[in-house]
């Protein structure tokens, strides 16, 4: 095993994330097996591990929950047991919108959360911020208020540095989260 397996795989990886995007989620997966088995060969973690969320993540455009599940379970391990926080974090994420398609909502934030936190450990604002977002987002459809707006004023928070947009957008926030925290 040596450079041409490491290029085929990382190309198989590409290529997968090319189909993907075009919505050829069959010929992505294919890809993406193909790509870890190569990962596997080399015995490269990270290479695994990104796949196998890259093929969780097609698994959920499919429908396939149960599948999608065990490639991030797997991805989820590696990252961990390599000390990868920003490949944990991509994981937890996903597991995240896994539970959300699914219609377990209280799974799918307490991942989010778990990612969230992650995220900002390993400086990633920007991820952060999308990924309160998207709890805002869900705590919305439940009508939970509060909630989606204290997610979505932290989302807010992550802006470096904060835009006039953020800053504007921060302090009407404030208006009803204020009116919400006071007792009645």
């Amino acid at each position: 095993m040596g450079n041409d397996e490491a290029a085929d795989a990382d190309s198989g990886k590409e290529q997968g994330i090319k189909l993907f995007r075009f919505g050829e989620y069959e010929e992505a997966a294919l890809r993406f097996g193909e790509a870890y088995a190569l990962y596997v060969d080399l015995n490269d973690e990270k290479g695994q591990g990104e796949t196998l969320n890259n093929l969780g993540v097609v698994h959920i455009q499919e429908g396939r929950w149960d599948q999608a599940a065990e490639a991030f379970d797997k991805a989820r391990e590696i990252f961990e047991a390599l000390g990868d926080k920003n490949g944990e974090a991509h994981t937890l994420g996903h597991q995240g919108t896994l539970y959300r398609h699914r219609g377990d909502k209280e799974r799918a934030v307490e991942h989010l959360k778990a990612a969230a936190d992650l995220f900002r450990e390993v400086g990633g604002r920007k991820k952060e911020a999308t990924t309160l977002r998207l709890i805002s987002r869900i705590r919305l459809g439940q009508a939970r208020w509060f909630e989606a707006l204290h997610f979505y004023d932290l989302s807010l928070a992550c802006a470096e540095p904060p835009g006039v947009k953020e800053r504007i957008l921060r302090r009407l926030m404030q208006v009803p989260l204020n009116m919400l925290a006071r007792p009645q």
